[in-house]
């Protein structure tokens, strides 16, 4: 399985160094899931055999010394999945939708089959959430910040309506996607992030950014219509070019309230962003 370690976790995207695991998984009895025999693996097998006795002097070996130990949650890897760092400067949440990484110690992952998890990455990688709570988790050497469950489990998320949830199932697909094929040029990258944390606000303080004409929901809303996530690269790039051409133009009003945002809201928006900045 894809092994994804804590320190490649990156705001909507990974840095993923081609790391694999070996999952001879020990199986969960409660599910019927069974056991990996890895004889059934030839090539799995004859490398585990070379480390024999080693392994069979493990304290968290599963029934057999080939397996690893007992792991209830080991279904969760292949769901839809938050993944981000155990520790870390910059507070980055990656929302894995299809890549079914395993993470070692050093990341954790948040699952739902309830929640929109989308929205929840949205509001997690946004300026709104660092501002607000980064000082929520423990602060270490070197300005880390240590991202334990227990911290978690005390911060308020505000719940999205469906026309919240229905933008950011659109919108968190098509930056990781842009993300994934804009290294070279991020330009669509850094708007859509603008964009998203912009959006993220107006689920926030609606009525503030509805006085100062700084609304963007609708007009999103009306440009993602026919945006497809499960779509080929080739469809997706497609439409990335046209909505960023679009949305971007200098006269269009999407970008012109991303230009007035800290200007028009100096003692509120301007100040999250400048809190909230990586």
């Amino acid at each position: 399985v894809p092994l994804l370690r804590g320190r490649f976790v990156e705001r909507y995207g990974t840095n993923w160094d081609g790391t694999w695991m070996i999952n001879t998984h020990n199986g969960v009895r409660t599910l019927g899931i069974p056991l990996v025999d890895a004889k059934q693996y030839p090539p799995i097998w004859r490398h585990l055999s070379r480390y024999e006795e080693k392994l069979k002097r493990r304290q968290d070996k599963g029934d057999h010394w080939s397996n690893l130990r007992n792991c209830v949650y080991i279904k969760e890897f292949t769901k839809p999945k938050i993944i981000y760092p155990n520790m870390t400067k910059y507070l980055p949440f990656y929302f894995d939708r299809n890549d079914h990484f395993f993470g070692n110690q050093k990341c954790f992952i948040i699952t739902g089959d309830t929640e929109s998890l989308p929205y929840l990455i949205a509001v997690l990688n946004s300026t709104v959430y660092r501002c607000c709570f980064k000082d929520n988790f423990p602060e270490l050497l070197g300005n880390t910040y240590e991202l334990s469950k227990i911290f978690f489990d005390q911060i308020p998320i505000k719940q999205p309506t469906a026309d919240q949830e229905h933008l950011f199932d659109q919108l968190v697909p098509l930056i990781q996607f842009s993300r994934n094929r804009d290294r070279d040029n991020g330009s669509a990258y850094e708007f859509l992030e603008n964009l998203i944390d912009a959006c993220v606000m107006e689920c926030y303080f609606q009525d503030h950014m509805r006085d100062r004409d700084l609304l963007f929901h609708t007009e999103v809303m009306s440009l993602l219509e026919n945006y497809d996530p499960d779509a080929s690269d080739q469809a997706q790039q497609a439409f990335l070019d046209h909505f960023y051409q679009t949305a971007n133009a200098p006269d269009h009003p999407i970008r012109n309230r991303l230009l007035r945002l800290a200007a028009d809201s100096p003692d509120l928006l301007a100040v999250i962003k400048e809190h909230g900045a990586v």
